[in-house]
């Protein structure tokens, strides 16, 4: 069994769309690391106000990972939206993949009923596993058609 941790909290960082970019990726290199040493898998969304995170792995190593990062203070506020076993990774290959809210990946959100303004305290786990699964097979794709077009 695979232990997974879905939570939200708010974003820190003032700044405009640039500083949140690189926020967003510092995040996901140091994530990428700690993750990739203690096993956990998962994805990252962000929309600038909120993360909403799903975290993989053995259970004392995503509680671990998820205390570290409540201690954050990039973040605020972090909620746990569910903690369950599963049977299997849904994000397998990614040590921590991640989307921030762009024009470019909008569709997929309104696909999943999100044209405004992203509520955590208002989402269930299954929806934000959903609308992860595409934001992850959008990525997948995107970067399959910039291999194909070099």
């Amino acid at each position: 069994m695979i232990h997974q941790l879905v939570y939200y909290s708010r974003n820190t960082v003032s700044g405009g769309d640039r500083a949140m970019l690189t926020n967003m990726r510092e995040i996901l290199s140091v994530s990428q690391r700690n993750n990739s040493r203690d096993g956990i898998t998962g994805f990252l969304i962000f929309d600038k106000t909120w993360f909403i995170q799903i975290l993989e792995g053995e259970r004392a190593r995503v509680t671990e990972t998820y205390n570290r990062i409540a201690r954050d203070t990039r973040h605020s506020a972090a909620t746990i939206i569910n903690v369950r076993d599963v049977q299997a990774r849904l994000f397998p290959n990614w040590t921590m993949g991640g989307a921030m809210r762009t024009p470019e990946v909008q569709e997929v959100y309104l696909q999943h009923g999100f044209g405004g303004a992203l509520q955590p305290s208002r989402l269930k786990s299954d929806q934000v596993i959903a609308l992860a699964l595409d934001l992850q097979a959008f990525e997948v794709s995107r970067r399959q058609e910039q291999k194909l077009a070099s």
